[in-house]
């Protein structure tokens, strides 16, 4: 048994480290080469990087955590080129939408929920007086390009930015999210 696999043993556990027979298997790659003089930085930063995240798995409370720093340590030990996309975001989100009903619904309610808040907005622009861009922006102490963009759709506002219309509007924040 090698340094890195003995590591891996006493800080994930024997019962662990048996269900990840790749991990393991990686662990001895990795532990064979060592044991050649290495002068690439890259690599001893890499056996580092297992070494710190096999001590970082023991001290790790969150079992979210815990599944994701076990990911990171195959997808590390396996030391495998990431294929790159080659769609496009649109193109991912496209057939994602097509193929995942779940994806589908949330972008649905994303995209109703924008449409109800654009109402809203002008609605209460329009009771609060204010013509244009430049007057929100002024009276919220927004930048113009940014009222633009919140008008335009493109960006849902977060909360400090909510609070700041509805400030200019002369509303509680709740009237503008509902």
């Amino acid at each position: 048994m090698g340094v890195l696999e003995l590591i891996a043993e006493q800080q994930l556990g024997t019962k662990e480290l048996a269900a990840r027979p790749l991990l393991r298997a990686s662990l001895e790659r990795i532990d064979e080469a060592a044991r050649r003089p290495i002068s690439n930085a890259d690599e001893k930063a890499r056996i580092a990087s297992l070494v710190e995240l096999c001590f970082a798995f023991d001290r790790e409370t969150d079992l979210e955590e815990k599944a994701n720093i076990l990911r990171t340590l195959e997808e590390i030990s396996a030391n495998e080129p990431l294929e790159l996309p080659s769609a496009t975001v649109e193109q991912w989100e496209e057939q994602l939408e097509t193929s995942d009903g779940e994806f589908s619904k949330a972008k649905r309610n994303i995209e109703r929920r924008r449409q109800e808040f654009q109402k809203k907005y002008f609605s209460l622009r329009a009771k609060a007086g204010l013509a244009t861009q430049a007057a929100v922006a002024k009276k919220a102490g927004l930048r113009r390009s940014y009222v633009a963009v919140i008008e335009a759709g493109d960006h849902f506002p977060q909360q400090k930015t909510l609070q700041k219309l509805a400030k200019a509007f002369g509303v509680d924040v709740s009237e503008l999210l509902v």
